[in-house]
């Protein structure tokens, strides 16, 4: 298991770095009264996240009424939230377009289920009014990253994995630790860390999955609640399909009544499948 171990985290090594625009245009997004024209300037010089970017703000997302042609004209009806959300999704993309088939996933569910997760994060944030939401936004969109790495290994031992959560009830994180000795949320806040996230972030990404973990934070619990209902409306699902539980308490972390959650659920896939709808139209 130690040389599985050692042959997952060599990998790690093989994954392009995190684009350095991306970190430049958030860290002047830390600034509320940022200058949008320094922004533009940051993020046009990079094709791909600038095309990615108005795409996904074209997508009909928030029903603007006419194409956005530019940057400064889509920072001029975005609030700086919906800025760092779009920039995170725009730069996602690159790393969330092949098959996953160790999960049995395809390009096309891996980046519907992320981009669910950080719609149904933004949802709460908005509902609860919590301040600072960018790093649950990014976590949100990000969480799954480990799964790029540790595909190739599932993939050789799924059946076993399968088993496992067949016979033992396993919840299928648990059992990926039992098979190769770590699980896709350690491998990629690890990716993460060695990104240069913040310690809000990658601590998200690691307790995605854990029952523990997810409780001793806002952020960390949020993330996970965000998963959560993205899994059980059955978006992006693979392998891991629907073996999941949902600790009692997150609901308590969070701030969210129960009375609320049925709401939540409802608006939030009807602004999934708004964007999905649109995205396909592009």
């Amino acid at each position: 298991m130690v040389k599985v171990l050692d042959y997952i985290f060599e990998e790690l090594n093989s994954v392009p770095n995190f684009p350095e625009t991306a970190f430049r245009a958030l860290r002047l997004l830390e600034n509320e009264n940022v200058n949008f024209q320094d922004l533009a300037k940051v993020i046009r010089y990079d094709a791909t996240i600038t095309a990615n970017f108005l795409k996904l703000v074209n997508s009909a997302y928030f029903g603007l009424r006419r194409k956005v042609e530019s940057l400064p004209q889509a920072f001029a009806l975005l609030g700086l939230n919906q800025i760092r959300f779009f920039l995170i999704a725009a730069c996602a993309g690159q790393y969330l377009n092949k098959p996953l088939s160790g999960y049995n996933l395809s390009p096309y569910e891996v980046w519907l289920h992320s981009l669910g997760c950080g719609v149904f994060a933004e949802l709460l944030c908005e509902r609860l009014k919590i301040p600072q939401a960018d790093h649950i936004f990014t976590a949100a969109l990000l969480h799954d990253i480990g799964k790029i790495v540790l595909d190739m290994f599932v993939g050789g031992e799924l059946e076993v994995i399968k088993e496992l959560v067949r016979e033992e009830k396993l919840s299928f994180m648990e059992a990926e630790i039992m098979v190769l000795g770590t699980d896709h949320a350690v491998v990629g806040a690890e990716l993460l860390r060695r990104w240069g996230f913040p310690q809000e972030i990658i601590f998200a990404v690691r307790a995605h999955h854990d029952e523990d973990l997810m409780l001793q934070g806002r952020t960390s619990a949020t993330v996970a609640l965000a998963n959560i209902l993205v899994n059980l409306l059955g978006v992006g699902m693979g392998a891991d399909g629907l073996s999941y539980r949902v600790p009692p308490s997150i609901l308590k972390v969070i701030g969210l009544q129960d009375r609320e959650l049925f709401d939540v659920i409802t608006e939030g896939f009807a602004r999934f499948q708004n964007l999905k709808q649109n995205l396909l139209k592009q």
